[in-house]
C-alpha cells in the first residue's frame, strides 16, 4: 500500500484532473509537485477531495479502526440509496491518508 505523500498525492491529483501518468512524471522530475495538493496529509486538502469526489458521484467517508487509524470508504448513490463501491482492508494512520486510497480505488487506480 502506498503511503501519505506527494507520490500518493499526484496520483490522486492525476486522478482528478484526468492527468497522463507521463505528466505526472513530468511533473516530479522537473519539482512540478507545488501544483498538487497535500491530500493525503492535510484535512482541509482532503476536504477538497470530499467535495471534488462528490462531482463525479463518487462519496468518499472515512472510519475510526480499533488500533487507533482509519479505514476509507467509496460509496454511490444506486436505486435511491447510498451503497458500498470499495472498503479499506487496511487501516491507515490518518484519514487523509484512508480518503486519498478510497477515492483512487474507486477510480481505478491501483496502489
Amino acid at each position: 500500500m502506498m503511503q501519505a505523500g506527494r507520490e500518493l498525492d499526484a496520483l490522486v491529483a492525476g486522478a482528478l484532473k484526468g492527468w497522463e501518468p507521463g505528466f505526472i512524471e513530468h511533473l516530479k522530475e522537473n519539482d512540478g509537485w507545488i501544483l498538487i495538493r497535500n491530500y493525503s496529509t492535510d484535512w482541509r486538502k482532503m476536504g477538497e477531495l470530499v467535495e471534488e469526489a462528490r462531482k463525479e458521484e463518487i462519496y468518499l467517508e472515512y472510519s475510526h479502526a480499533l488500533n487507533g487509524g482509519y479505514y476509507g470508504v467509496s460509496c454511490i448513490f444506486k436505486n435511491g440509496e447510498y451503497q458500498i463501491h470499495h472498503e479499506a482492508v487496511e487501516a491507515v494512520p490518518t484519514a487523509p491518508h484512508a480518503i486519498c486510497l478510497a477515492y483512487l480505488k474507486a477510480k481505478g487506480v491501483s496502489v
